[in-house]
């Protein structure tokens, strides 16, 4: 009996130590876990600067004190050592260099990101922390990772920027389990939080694209209130509130000398470049003090001298007035830094509709005139009278209607220039040439329209003489011009091969409720197959691209599709509805022109009529340097949004006013918490 109890008190003792050691180790990972999850939270936090970037260093030194202050076995963390990027390369602390806590994460690239490393005790026994973000979930080799849970959110989508993890590594000794192994025992926990970069934010007037070189944005003249640009800030039907907003990627290292028309902004007299505050949306007569507006560079988040950025606070500033006439006595705010912004949040909302509806109308001019109506051979399709469009007759011997498509071979080198005015009111319309009318061509009923172009020419549409161009206006005109407000009727115009110029006086473009694709020449209409592509002087295989918009004389009347009114919830965020507007490539929500070509001279892209100027919708040029604007005229464009590299205003006279809906235009970024993934 007593050598069975000896043998059964060694085995019981052996098991009670074993119990004992690992239920202190479980705590130790119910402790530790517990903390991480809390520290991580508290890290996405800290990474929102309020500029819609992950700041690493910030969000990291956030999670380094939130475990230091909460829990005692943190408490000798020292947040001044321990610090590298995500190449292991040793930093400054995350926590006191502002160069470093300004650092914004840059997709896919280590070196922007943070980490921190403290090897401590507790209890006499190592205890390491570690703390990092970026984090990319790619190649984990976590046994939870492996979990049909953890395996349907593995998203990298924004390359590591999006995600913060923190790990906690501690040792304990056996104790009585030394009985059973002489090893120390050792638990490690990891947790990994994400946040997402979502629009609703205000949105700008003005998105200038250039990242490097002066000037960015500039007026026409240096001659006291004769050339201008102003952006107001506006109120939402929705009862939503924002500031005039003026946005620059620019860091002014390239060519900036920080003298004369060397800076980013370029005012060149008195209040050139303004942005006004947003109305109080209890009084809209008063302005909003916690909104005023944001004229932002990211030279000024750099540091880089003032004169590199603005050449004033006389000729660009930030008000906290609604208009001129209360600026004179407001206080005038310099532009600030904040992070560059790029085209990510654009190409979210459009890139893959506006690439899949570009490949689409490709197809449609390589599948040929098969199910269309044509001109019998009698008739030159090159020059039709309205008579020969009236004899039309779809396969059931029906006249020409919305329903009726229209195929119009006119064989290079010629150009379609009708006989005078003429009318088409078939809804799909294909013109297999180069439009060149000297009178008018009037589509009222067209809502898909597909111009060819040719190689050899410069234009696809080319408004040189007398000739006017008008489409989508049946049902679309109020008076004499396109209407605005909500309407569910859109169009969509299909530019493959050259440009969109109108170059005379008596030339009118009108385009009611219609998205104008310019294809540049390729298929994909030079598209990037990715979110957020920097700017280039060859977006296409031929370089340039062909697909420039080019309005230097005549009057302009165009209004992008407007189904809906209002996009966005109280918070900013997408409504389920506008989602699926701004993906439809029959006429995308609120888009007017998407071109990625770039240029070669200073009035390839340019909207400079001296006659009727009316625009409304999202300009996407991201390309264009610069897009030119002006005519010599006073220009309101409310809800009209420009995206472009660079902008320049047009000579003297040419004042412009700009008011966006963050309903109807593409918003900052923000960044909103998701959770903890892991």
């Amino acid at each position: 009996m007593a050598i069975i109890v000896a043998l059964c008190l060694t085995v019981l003792l052996v098991a009670a130590g074993l119990v004992v050691d690992f239920g202190l180790v479980r705590i130790d990972r119910q402790v530790d876990k517990s903390a991480a999850d809390s520290a991580t939270l508290a890290g996405l936090h800290g990474l929102n600067g309020g500029d819609g970037n992950a700041h690493p260093y910030m969000g990291v030194c956030t999670a380094v004190r939130y475990l230091k202050e909460n829990n005692a076995r943190f408490a000798g963390i020292n947040e001044s050592v321990g610090w590298t990027d995500g190449n292991d390369v040793g930093t400054a602390s995350g926590c006191s260099d502002s160069t470093l806590r300004a650092k914004t994460c840059i997709p896919g690239d280590p070196s922007s990101w943070a980490k921190f490393t403290w090897n401590g005790t507790w209890s006499g026994m190592p205890l390491v922390v570690t703390i990092q973000s970026g984090y990319s979930l790619t190649g984990s080799t976590w046994s939870e990772d492996t979990l049909d849970a953890s395996r349907t959110d593995d998203s990298d989508g924004a390359q590591g920027c999006d995600q913060m993890a923190v790990i906690v590594t501690q040792s304990r000794d056996p104790g009585l389990g030394s009985l059973a192994t002489s090893s120390d025992l050792r638990t490690t926990i990891r947790t990994v939080g994400r946040v997402e970069q979502r629009p609703g934010g205000a949105a700008p007037a003005l998105l200038l694209l250039e990242p490097h070189d002066c000037p960015v944005l500039g007026t026409g003249s240096a001659s006291a209130d004769t050339s201008w640009i102003h952006v107001y800030g506006s109120l939402a039907s929705n009862g939503a509130t924002q500031a005039g907003t003026i946005h620059a990627d620019s860091d002014a290292t390239g060519d900036c000398t920080g003298g004369s028309n060397e800076q980013i902004l370029w005012g060149r007299q008195s209040n050139g470049i303004v942005a006004y505050a947003a109305p109080l949306a209890t009084n809209p007569a008063l302005p909003d003090a916690t909104q005023p507006g944001s004229i932002t560079t990211v030279a000024g988040a750099d540091g880089k001298a003032t004169n590199y950025i603005y050449d004033g606070l006389t000729n660009v500033y930030a008000s906290g007035a609604l208009g001129p006439a209360a600026a004179a006595t407001a206080t005038k705010t310099a532009p600030t830094g904040r992070s560059a912004i790029g085209r990510t949040l654009v190409d979210q909302r459009y890139r893959s509709t506006v690439r899949s509806a570009m490949l689409a109308a490709d197809g449609v001019f390589a599948a040929g005139s098969a199910g269309y109506v044509t001109f019998p051979p009698a008739v030159d399709a090159c020059k039709p009278t309205q008579a020969n469009v009236n004899a039309l007759r779809d396969p059931d011997g029906t006249v020409l209607d919305p329903t009726s498509k229209v195929w119009i071979d006119c064989p290079s080198p010629g150009r379609f220039n009708p006989t005078g005015n003429l009318s088409i009111p078939a809804g799909t319309i294909v013109i297999n040439s180069v439009v060149a009318p000297d009178a008018t061509l009037s589509l009222p009923d067209a809502h898909h329209v597909y111009v060819a172009g040719q190689p050899s020419k410069p234009n696809a549409i080319d408004l040189n003489s007398s000739g006017q161009f008008q489409m989508n206006t049946n049902g679309n005109l109020s008076g004499s011009s396109c209407s605005v407000g909500q309407n569910p009727d859109k169009a969509v115009l299909f530019l493959k091969q050259g440009s969109f110029k109108e170059a005379n006086t008596a030339n009118l473009v009108r385009m009611c409720r219609t998205t104008v694709f310019l294809m540049s020449g390729q298929a994909d209409g030079c598209v990037p197959t990715v979110d957020g592509a920097q700017p280039t002087s060859s977006p296409c295989t031929s370089g340039l691209g062909s697909g420039q918009f080019t309005q230097n004389g005549g009057s302009i009347d165009w209004t992008a599709p407007d189904t809906m009114d209002i996009t966005t919830d109280s918070d900013g965020n997408a409504l389920p509805a506008a989602t699926a507007a701004w993906s439809d490539p029959n006429g995308p929500e609120d888009l007017a022109l998407w071109s990625e070509s770039s240029a070669n001279n200073s009035t390839t892209f340019s909207m400079t009529g001296g006659g009727l100027f009316s625009v409304r919708g999202v300009f996407m040029t991201p390309n264009a340097v610069p897009f030119q604007l002006g005519g010599g005229a006073f220009l309101n464009l409310t809800n009209a949004q420009f995206i472009a590299r660079t902008i320049q205003l047009n000579g003297s006279g040419t004042k412009i006013d700009m008011r966006v809906d963050p309903n109807s235009a593409v918003t900052l970024p923000k960044l909103e918490l998701v959770g903890l993934v892991r």
